[in-house]
C-alpha cells in the first residue's frame, strides 16, 4: 500500500493527535508549529504537556521547526492551526509547495471575509493547488488514544483521493470521500456554533428538549445556509454536518459547548474565554459569518449567538426570545 510523508502544521491538541493517527497509519510524519517554545518542550519530552497532556508520542514522529528540507520531504501538507492564524501558516509554505497536496483539519472561516478557506488557499497558492479539507466528529484526545472515529475527506483536486483516504486509515480511524468542498467545509465550521448554543441551553438548565430542539433547528439552519452557498444537502446528514454537531453540542470535551456552558452559568463571555484559555472557533465563526452578512437574523439559532457573545443579550433573554418567534412550517 502506497504511504504518504505527512508535514502536519499545528502542534496543538488536534495536529498533535492526528499526527499519532498518521504514524499509526504507517505514514512518515514531521510535526511542526508556530509555537517554537512548546516545540522544543514537545520533542524533548515525546509529550504535548500543554495541549495533549498523558498521551506519549511516537518515537517514529519528527518534532522541529518548519524548513525547506521538511517540505521538500513531505508529499502532503496537513494544517491544523486555528482559523486565525489559517492565512498565515499559508503564505509562510507558499510556493515551495507547487506539486503536494494540500489538506487542512481547520474547521472554521477567514476571520476577515468570512469566506471558505479553500479560497484563502487557492488566492495564495494558486487555483490548481491540489486542495482538500478534513472533518467529522472526532475528539483530540480519544483519537490519539486509538479510540474507534470516523472522518471524511473532502476535496476536487487531490488525484485519487481514496488512496489519500486509505493511506490516512488505520484499524481505528475510518476515513471517507466527498467532493462537497464547501458541504464539509461549512459544517465543520458552523456546528461549532450550534455547539455554543447547545451549551448555553445546558448552563441555563433548560433540559435535554430544549437541547434536542436546538440540535435539530440548529441543523436546520445549517443546511439551508449551506444550500445557498452551494453544498450539497446530503452532506448536512454525514460525518462532517450531523454527526459533528452531535458530538459538538453534547459532549463535555467541546470547548464550544463548554464556552455556551460557562456563559449560561452567568458568567462572561469574556471571563469564560480566559477561563478556557483560549477563543474556541465557534466565537471566530459567527462573528466572520456575520459581520459579513451570511447569518442575519433570519437564521435565529446562530444570530442569538452572536448577539450573546457581542451584543449583551442575556442568555435567559435569547431563549425566550426564540420561544416567542412566530409559529412556521418546520422546513
Amino acid at each position: 500500500m502506497n504511504k504518504e510523508s505527512f508535514l502536519v502544521f499545528g502542534a496543538g491538541s488536534w495536529g498533535t493527535a492526528l499526527s499519532i493517527q498518521l504514524h499509526k497509519a504507517g505514514n512518515a510524519v514531521f510535526l511542526t508549529s508556530f509555537d517554537e517554545t512548546n516545540l522544543s518542550k514537545t520533542k524533548a519530552e515525546k509529550e504535548n504537556k500543554k495541549y495533549l497532556p498523558g498521551i506519549k508520542i511516537p518515537k517514529g514522529i519528527s518534532i522541529g521547526v518548519i524548513n525547506e528540507e521538511a517540505i521538500a520531504r513531505s508529499s502532503s501538507i496537513l494544517i491544523c492551526v486555528k482559523s486565525p492564524g489559517f492565512i498565515k501558516a499559508i503564505s509562510l509554505l507558499g510556493a515551495k509547495t507547487a506539486n503536494k497536496k494540500i489538506i487542512w483539519a481547520t474547521k472554521g472561516f477567514d476571520p476577515d471575509s468570512g469566506s471558505f478557506l479553500s479560497s484563502s488557499v487557492e488566492n495564495i497558492l494558486g487555483k490548481t493547488t491540489q486542495e482538500g479539507v478534513i472533518s467529522g466528529p472526532t475528539f483530540a484526545e480519544e483519537l490519539a488514544i486509538g479510540k474507534p472515529a470516523a472522518l471524511t475527506l473532502a476535496t476536487k483536486k487531490i488525484l485519487n483521493p481514496g488512496a489519500l483516504a486509505k493511506s490516512m486509515s488505520s484499524d481505528s480511524l475510518r476515513v471517507y470521500t466527498s467532493d462537497d468542498m464547501i458541504g464539509v467545509q461549512f459544517g465543520g465550521g458552523f456546528k461549532n456554533i450550534i455547539a455554543i448554543a447547545a451549551g448555553i441551553s445546558d448552563g441555563l438548565g433548560l433540559g435535554a428538549n430544549a437541547k434536542a430542539a436546538l440540535i435539530t433547528r440548529g441543523l436546520e439552519e445549517m443546511k439551508q445556509l449551506g444550500m445557498v452557498l452551494g453544498a450539497k444537502e446530503k452532506t448536512f446528514f454525514g460525518l462532517s454536518g450531523l454527526g459533528d454537531l452531535v458530538l459538538s453540542s453534547t459532549d463535555n470535551q467541546s470547548r464550544n459547548r463548554a464556552l455556551g456552558g460557562l456563559i449560561g452559568s452567568g458568567q462572561s463571555f469574556a471571563a469564560s474565554v480566559e477561563g478556557l484559555g483560549s477563543k474556541p472557533e465557534g466565537a471566530n465563526a459567527i462573528k466572520a459569518l456575520v459581520k459579513n452578512g451570511i447569518v442575519t437574523a433570519d437564521h435565529p439559532i446562530s444570530y442569538s449567538v452572536y448577539r450573546v457573545l457581542y451584543e449583551g443579550l442575556g442568555p435567559a433573554e435569547a431563549a425566550k426570545s426564540l420561544m416567542e418567534r412566530p409559529i412556521g412550517d418546520e422546513h
